[in-house]
Order: structure tokens, then C-alpha cells, then sequence
């Protein structure tokens, strides 16, 4: 009986295996800064909440894009921070730009090439439901342009998170 070739196994490549490690480490990264916001933004709601005479209106949903989109109406121009949120308003405005690139890193499903010049490419597909209809989206992202990506959320989410500790320290005074 021929058994035919025997299957080899792929030695470990370090180029391969460090570009998976990279790609790894940049998505925790993304999803650390994005953690950070969040938490910001609870916080803020969380306080603002327990504002007698100001906080009934506020609102404290489970998701994160629900709490976003209820910071975002309280601090907006007709909201009941409005005042004292400009500053926050622009910076959560800022911060929601990069909103898309969240889920793909938390539940998208990464596929990983390496370019002969030993540069990342990662493909993130992500499935979700609309309307009892599935949704199939693609992310591609160059490991340039992923780090590019990663500064630019650093950025905001830093701006955000330094805003609406100023924003709660005013609101509670």
C-alpha cells in the first residue's frame, strides 16, 4: 500500500512567526486604546448621571455604541452639557471616525501575508446581522498604513480620554 509523499510540516519561519506576533500585537494595541475611550466615556455617563437637577435625562445602555451615540446627544450644541462639552464634543466626533475599525479588530478574523520584503499585510473579515441578513465586510491594511492607523487612535483616544476628565472635573464643580 503507497502511502504516497508524506506531508511536511512547515519549519518555523521567525519572519512568519514575528509578523503574526506584530499583527497580534498591533490589534491588542488598537483594542487598548479603544478600551481606554470606552472607559472614559462611562465614566463620563456614570457621573453625569448622578448630576441631581441635570442627570434624568441620561441615559445608561449596555453597548458601547448606544453610549456613544447618548455622550454624544448630551454634549452636542442643543444637548444638557452642551456648555460645558464642546471641547468633549469634538474630540468623541474625532475619536467615532475610527468607530468601523473597532469591530474588525475585536471580531474580525485575521488572515496574515507576508510581502517578500518581509512587511505585514492582514486581511480582517468580519460577519455580522442586519436586518436577519448577514453582513460580510473586508479590512485590508498594510502594516504601514496599520501603524499609521494605530498613531492616528493613540492620538484620539488620548485627546478623548484627557477631554472628558477636564469635562467630568467641571461638570462635578
Amino acid at each position: 500500500m503507497d502511502e504516497g509523499a508524506p506531508i511536511e510540516i512547515a519549519n518555523d519561519d521567525p519572519l512568519w512567526n514575528q509578523a503574526i506576533q506584530d499583527v497580534n500585537a498591533w490589534r491588542g494595541a488598537c483594542l487598548q486604546h479603544f478600551s481606554a475611550a470606552e472607559a472614559a466615556v462611562t465614566e463620563t455617563l456614570l457621573l453625569l448621571k448622578a448630576i441631581p437637577g441635570r442627570g434624568e435625562t441620561v441615559r445608561l445602555r449596555h453597548l458601547i455604541g448606544q453610549r456613544f451615540d447618548d455622550l454624544s446627544k448630551l454634549i452636542e450644541a442643543e444637548g444638557a452639557f452642551a456648555q460645558e462639552g464642546k471641547a468633549a464634543a469634538k474630540a468623541l466626533s474625532n475619536l467615532r471616525t475610527l468607530e468601523g475599525l473597532r469591530s474588525f479588530l475585536a471580531h474580525g478574523q485575521a488572515k496574515i501575508a507576508l510581502e517578500r520584503t518581509g512587511k505585514w499585510i492582514v486581511i480582517l473579515r468580519h460577519v455580522s446581522i442586519r436586518g436577519q441578513q448577514a453582513e460580510r465586510l473586508m479590512l485590508l491594511c498594510e502594516q504601514a498604513e496599520a501603524e499609521e492607523r494605530l498613531a492616528d487612535l493613540k492620538r484620539k483616544s488620548q485627546k478623548l480620554c484627557s477631554v472628558l476628565g477636564n469635562f467630568r472635573r467641571t461638570v462635578k464643580s
